[in-house]
């Protein structure tokens, strides 16, 4: 019996019928208008893709739910993955939208991809946090800073109480502050505090063997970051090399998975991909702050990160994007403790400086905690 991965799409098209035909043949086994001398019986009932079901979503819009078979699929690689699910039927004249919406992958081709290292309860366990949201604190000014202000940063944060510590994903190889002179400068202002500090990598991938070593001889950096524009399959090649938390940074996503676009892929999607890609805590958006999503949306994401997956282990949503404490107990309440509430602008402009606007995010956390973890992966 083939196994086989359940797309479903949103498309609009004047004629829908040809639309989704050309879009599985095309994304599987071929020319969707025209058959060759190559193209064996045996070859298309293996590998053609076919359309399911299609529903009317009124206004020229329809729910499209696709199968393609697992032979097409090249184990543990985004590239192939998302190259096959939205790949050149995208450019063609009869499809005039595509969203994907969704994916169900089969057990075998999830098991190629590695997943998160730590997960949730090897995030808690590192940094000795059970009973309550963890809270994130991100550098600001995004670039230009030097070794010395980033250190003093880094300390009056972590003596405000902060869990997780995130450079901006701006920041690049800045003169005087090199990404393995901060991983060698912050692992030694950190000196054995229980703090994951995250170094933004934006350091071209032929130089991620370097940077893993770095970070998995500091004894004191217990993460890093990549953004959403270092693409899964590098994502998830650092993330075999580092033995750290990974955090994937999604600013910029919108281009991609934004439904206002004409071609795009949830994120709810995304979400899924990265924590195949090892992610162990991601950035998810934001319900309320400048970045105002519904909790529906929302859920969406986090079911696809922490949903029970063939035995992957749980990724820790963090939501930011305008931020404040006042955030905490509602997001809390929403979602439940096993998510992070991280600031950048709330903490550093506090009245009475970094230290006081991380209590007052530590404040709103403690009286969040309960005597149980609400998701238990």
């Amino acid at each position: 019996m083939p196994s086989y991965l359940k797309a479903t799409y949103h498309v609009k098209s004047a004629k829908i019928k040809e639309a989704a035909d050309a879009l599985v043949i095309g994304q599987s086994i071929g020319n969707p208008y025209l058959r060759s001398k190559y193209e064996t019986p045996e070859m298309l009932e293996r590998y053609s893709a076919r359309v399911t079901n299609i529903s009317d979503l009124a206004n020229g819009l329809f729910a499209v739910e696709t199968i393609f078979p697992l032979d097409i699929f090249t184990p543990g690689s985004f590239t192939h993955l998302l190259t096959v699910v939205m790949g050149g039927q995208m450019d063609i004249d009869l499809l005039k939208g595509c969203r994907l919406v969704d994916l169900d992958i089969p057990e075998k081709l999830i098991k190629s991809f590695q997943g998160p290292k730590l997960g949730i309860q090897g995030i808690r366990d590192k940094i000795s946090v059970y009973n309550r949201p963890l809270i994130g604190g991100i550098v600001k000014p995004k670039t230009g800073l030097s070794l010395d202000m980033l250190c003093r940063m880094v300390e009056a944060m972590v003596e405000g109480g902060i869990d997780f510590i995130k450079e901006d994903e701006i920041l690049g190889e800045v003169e005087g502050a090199h990404l393995l002179d901060r991983i060698e400068a912050v692992n030694k202002v950190l000196d054995g505090a229980k703090v994951i500090y995250a170094p933004a990598v934006n350091l071209p991938i032929t130089q991620y063997g370097e940077v893993a070593a770095a970070l998995n001889e500091s004894k004191n950096i217990f993460g890093y970051h990549l953004n959403v524009w270092a693409g899964l399959d590098a994502f998830a090649y650092l993330s075999s090399l580092a033995n750290k938390v990974s955090f994937y940074q999604k600013s910029g996503d919108g281009v991609i998975t934004k439904e206002t676009n004409n071609y795009s892929i949830a994120f709810n999607v995304w979400c899924l991909l990265a924590r195949l890609a090892g992610a162990d805590m991601i950035h998810i958006g934001m319900m309320g702050g400048y970045l105002d999503e519904s909790k529906e949306v929302l859920q969406k994401r986090l079911d696809a990160l922490q949903n029970p997956c063939y035995g992957h282990k749980g990724t820790i949503p963090s939501f930011s994007c305008g931020a404040t404490p006042a955030h905490v107990p509602m997001l809390q309440a929403a979602f439940g403790n096993d998510i992070m509430i991280s600031a950048g602008g709330s903490i550093h402009s506090h009245k009475d400086g970094t230290i006081a606007g991380v209590k007052e995010f530590r404040r709103m956390a403690d009286h969040c905690a309960s005597s149980e973890l609400s998701v238990e992966i």
